[in-house]
């Protein structure tokens, strides 16, 4: 606090508009006289429970508006009633509206090392701060003091008063924890600025590693010597407590299966020793490996002694060592001796590598035929140093069909050809004249230089062409993925066309609901028992198994966890056509793919559990509307039977027959109130559910009115009912028992929400091909904000007298949309309310003339 206030001041005398928001002085005098020059912004009050508590005022800030605010105490939670539950998100806001902020916190209340420091201190910290927070900090000041010097400073009473400091000393002003948090706090600061130089550094193209902090880097091949480097690389990463990085670079030579197990062996221990495992693609090794460096910030490098490939090392400028060491001054470059000389074959020993067939050179020989052939005949006119340019051009051209070694036997057979042959004297291999010694020279020159730098564009075709391949891949995928329409769906359009790309079948085994693999989630697989073991392996470990792996290799597929952010959800099965395993680049493709799937069906098991409780939440919300809605409704006729039984079975109360008759008639309309309910309820399970179907017949709107009108007869006796409905009305092909339902629905309706006495009218008329049913009152309307919700389950206009279940109209609209009509309301200009359904008109049924009609006589 003391330190932020030295810095306020600072801005203040450079002319800075500065406030002082809250500070804590805790009594400490030195601190108190830095607060008394700087403007004060009072503490607003807030009342909690009779205790009257005091608060950071940030509305009076931000109409301010100072240029910096000093806020102390970032972790404090802030009293019941504020704005923000937390002073950090106080200063957020600030920060939001473009004021500055000096603010104070202690290393204790880093969310990050909250769990450490508890350990080390023994004490609970109850307040903590997000580190993101101190991601957004433009800058960060450590206040630091020697442990000893601290402890004197408590005994005098400058850090706290009284029995607080008696009690500090005890718990966690001691040596040991002070010198704890000390190291914290300053590798947290560290770290901070650290990043802030990788990311600063990223942004200079050709800026070097700054050795700020060592960072290691080894070379890593499928020469079995790498683990060596492997090891000492973490044993010296370790030592300084360093981060290190493994590189492998795909230079396009093709590797043979022992070669390719012995490269998957080596990364694989590199990953298990927690070093960051990065392949690139480039055909020279040292650019690529010095590429890697200037991106990661290297400056310690391992390699291994290379071998002596005396022809390739004077072509490509050195060997990869002596360009490590003559190219990258910036980075140290460290070699790791070698216990046993390594053993190699010829072509290594030369520093070529043959990658073409049979068929190549076979074409190459009989090409050069061909050309000896053509110049037998051209070289009476042209000269025998013509034909030279001739053979040359033959190299040339196989160097542009072939590879490095079949431009190499062309380079060699069409100048043995053309010594032997065509240069004096002939028939011998032997050379008179100087300048054909020099022109033999150049040939071969030129025919090596050509093969070289022609091998280096076809792998380069090849890298970029794979590398093109294997981006498609990863684009068809994920818009599978993005474009499918369920999990079924995408599951088995990313396992077919993984499996076409890498040769094989594949399949993937999900989770179940319980949280464990489940064969019936099983999609384009059908594992047995030993197989899906292995998946069970590979689930609870969340690691490879099987083929091509350590851990149970005898099963003849490769088990891949799939694995979101958070949670493992499923495995991916991969069977080989062929038991060769995958290379580099297949086993990156394969990996990636799984790391999408994970993600993907995390994501959706993630939408499953929104929706489930979604369901839930209506559920429980439907459950608890409808006892709420029905017990009303129910209890109400029930009490009403109940009376009218006891009432009945008294026999000392003598029974009239008017007596009886109402007493009946009062059973009889509790009866059907209660009965409404039940097929209200019983209505709307069934249109739910969708298994409500509809028996449709041609009948009159005119019987359709009577019928529900005559059915609520006794509810309707206190309204006046006028019916308009014309003679020539249409028939209507309907349900008519579910939609004398919905009528009647409407009409009780109108008659339970509408003043006695007023008038109901049931209006019908033909509108180009559709009829429309009007049902108008006299009543106070509906209010125009539950309009939109009157056809909603279970709602009730607020304000109106208890009963009903608000299901009613929600049946209505059901059993008119299933007619393929529609059902609206609106408020009468004259008052009231009106209800209007639409239904479409189709083409009724022609009735038979009677025969009476058609034969007079017979009358």
């Amino acid at each position: 606090t003391y330190a932020m206030l030295r810095a306020a001041h600072a801005r203040a005398r450079e002319g800075g508009r500065v406030v002082i928001g809250v500070v804590e002085t805790h009594g400490r005098k030195e601190t108190a006289e830095l607060v008394e020059n700087l403007p004060l912004i009072p503490r607003k009050k807030i009342d909690y429970r009779g205790v009257t508590l005091e608060e950071m005022d940030l509305d009076t800030i931000l109409e301010r508006r100072p240029q910096l605010a000093l806020v102390d105490e970032l972790a404090h939670t802030n009293a019941p009633g504020s704005r923000h539950a937390k002073r950090y998100q106080d200063v957020l806001e600030l920060i939001d509206n473009g004021i500055d902020v000096y603010t104070t916190i202690n290393v204790q209340h880093l969310e990050s090392r909250k769990d450490l420091i508890e350990k080390i201190a023994a004490v609970v910290i109850r307040e903590t701060v997000p580190d993101s927070i101190l991601e957004r900090a433009d800058q960060i000041e450590v206040v630091d003091i020697a442990p000893n010097e601290l402890l004197k400073r408590l005994k005098e009473g400058k850090v706290y008063l009284g029995e607080n400091a008696d009690y500090a000393a005890q718990n966690f002003f001691r040596l040991d924890s002070l010198t704890a948090l000390r190291e914290i706090a300053l590798r947290f600061t560290a770290e901070k600025v650290d990043h802030e130089l990788q990311a600063y550094h990223e942004t200079k193209v050709n800026a070097g590693p700054w050795q700020t902090n060592e960072r290691w880097m080894v070379a890593v091949s499928h020469s079995p010597y790498s683990e060596r480097l492997i090891r000492a690389t973490r044993r010296l990463a370790y030592n300084l407590e360093a981060p290190w990085i493994a590189v492998h670079v795909d230079n396009g030579v093709r590797l043979n299966d022992e070669d390719q197990n012995q490269l998957a062996k080596n990364l694989s221990l590199a990953r298990e020793l927690r070093a960051e495992v990065v392949t690139t693609t480039d055909t020279d090794i040292a650019s690529a490996l010095k590429r890697v460096a200037r991106q990661k910030n290297v400056t310690q490098i391992m390699v291994g002694r290379p071998t002596r490939r005396p022809l390739k090392d004077h072509l490509e400028g050195g060997s990869l060592l002596e360009r490590l060491v003559r190219e990258s001054q910036e980075v140290d470059v460290h070699v790791l001796r070698q216990d046993e000389p390594v053993r190699m074959t010829s072509r290594f020993q030369i520093g070529l590598n043959f990658e073409s067939g049979f068929i190549p050179y076979w074409n190459a020989l009989w090409f050069s035929f061909g050309l000896a052939l053509i110049s037998g005949f051209l070289e009476p006119l042209l000269g025998y140093r013509s034909v030279g340019f001739i053979f040359l051009l033959g190299v040339l051209t196989v160097g542009w069909l072939s590879s490095l070694g079949p431009v190499l036997f062309s380079a060699a057979l069409s100048g043995i050809i053309w010594n032997f042959f065509f240069i004096p004297p002939r028939l011998t291999f032997a050379i008179s004249g100087s300048d054909d010694i020099i022109l033999v020279l150049t040939f071969f020159v030129v025919a090596l230089i050509t093969g070289t730098l022609t091998s280096r564009v076809k792998k380069h075709e090849r890298l970029l062409r794979e590398r093109e391949e294997r981006a498609n891949v990863l684009y068809e995928i994920l818009n599978d993925i993005a474009s499918s329409s369920g999990q079924d769906e995408f599951l088995r359009r990313v396992s077919s066309r993984l499996a076409g790309v890498l040769g094989g079948s594949c399949g993937v085994i999900i989770r179940g609901p319980e949280g464990k693999l489940d064969p019936i989630h099983s999609y384009l697989v059908s594992p047995g028992e030993k197989e899906f073991a292995v998946a069970q392996w590979a689930f609870a470990n969340r690691k490879r198994a099987g083929w091509s792996t350590e851990t149970l290799s005898e099963s003849k597929s490769l088990f891949v966890p799939l694995e979101g952010n958070d949670e493992i959800v499923g495995v991916l099965l991969f069977e080989p056509k062929r038991k060769r395993t995958l290379t580099l680049e297949q086993e990156n493709l394969l990996l990636s793919v799984c790391r999408q799937l994970g993600l993907a069906l995390e994501r959706h098991f993630a939408q499953k559990k929104l929706l489930e409780a979604e369901r839930l939440r209506e559920s429980e919300k439907l459950h608890q509307t409808l006892l709420n809605s029905i017990s009303h409704e129910m209890r109400t006729p029930l009490t009403a039977i109940l009376g009218t039984a006891a009432v009945l079975s008294d026999e000392s109360n003598p029974k009239s027959a008017e007596m009886r008759m109402s007493l009946a008639a009062d059973l009889t309309a509790a009866g059907l109130r209660l009965n409404r309910v039940v097929e209200n309820l019983l209505d709307m399970s069934r249109l739910n559910s969708g298994a409500l179907a509809l028996r449709r017949e041609w009948h009159d709107i005119r019987d359709l009115t009577g019928v529900a009108v005559s059915r609520i007869g006794r509810e309707l006796e206190t309204h006046r009912l006028k019916t308009e409905l014309p003679e020539d009305l249409p028939l209507v092909e309907i349900d008519f028992r579910l939609f004398e339902h919905a009528l009647t629905n409407i009409l009780l309706n109108a008659a339970s929400y509408t003043p006695k006495g007023t008038e109901i009218r049931v209006r019908a008329a033909v509108r180009d091909s559709e009829i429309v049913i009007m049902i108008e009152d006299d009543g106070p309307g509906v209010p125009s904000e539950s309009i939109p919700h009157l056809f909603d389950k279970f709602y009730r206009v607020p304000g109106t007298p208890a009963g009903g279940t608000g299901l009613g109209l929600s049946i209505v609209r059901g059993i008119v949309e299933l007619h393929a009509g529609q059902v609206s309301v609106e408020n009468r200009g004259e008052g009231g309310a009106r209800f209007k359904i639409t239904l479409p008109l189709g083409a009724p049924p022609v009735l038979p003339r009677d025969l009476d009609d058609e034969n007079p006589d017979r009358r």
